[in-house]
């Protein structure tokens, strides 16, 4: 019974630490942003750097060591047994569940230097979906998350 209640236990945690991951895509909106204006301001990327960006939620680590501890408490034939192996199996679930969560979470990026149209220089860091050349045209777009993204728009006149 207790080996059915820790693989419960353990599918139920890791169903919470990939709820918990936030996405950090620049192609993918929460439904909190659909329908919300944004300010878009034309820029050049004037320069980049490779990054790694450490997505590590936090999640993995608490989940872990609850699941260590509830398989561990199954090990031992006493009561004072249960409870060491409990710890134990708290300590090493918490290592593994924390590295599990930052290889889940974490990703390559790039850092990139954007001369923006105002003239005002910013820096932005994304991860890898949209990749970016030196000189390269992009609009800024400004919301819950901020978002570096191909300037594909066509140039035209405003009506008078």
């Amino acid at each position: 019974m207790k080996k059915y209640l820790s693989t419960i236990t353990l599918l139920i945690l890791l169903g919470f630490i990939s709820a918990c991951a936030k996405n950090v895509s620049p192609d993918t909106y929460g439904a909190c942003e659909v329908g919300v204006s944004s300010k878009v301001i034309p820029g050049v990327i004037i320069g980049k750097r490779a990054v790694k960006v450490d997505g590590d939620s936090g999640v993995g680590g608490v989940a872990g060591a609850a699941t260590g501890a509830t398989a561990g408490s199954a090990i031992g034939g006493s009561p004072r047994a249960n409870i060491a192996s409990a710890i134990g199996g708290a300590v090493i679930g918490g290592v593994a569940g924390h590295a599990i969560d930052k290889a889940i979470h974490s990703h390559k990026g790039f850092e990139y230097i954007i001369k923006l149209k105002d003239g005002a220089t910013i820096a932005i860091t994304q991860i890898q979906d949209l990749q970016f050349e030196i000189n390269q045209r992009v609009l800024v777009i400004y919301g819950a998350m901020t978002r570096v993204v191909p300037d594909n728009t066509v140039a035209h006149k405003t009506p008078s």
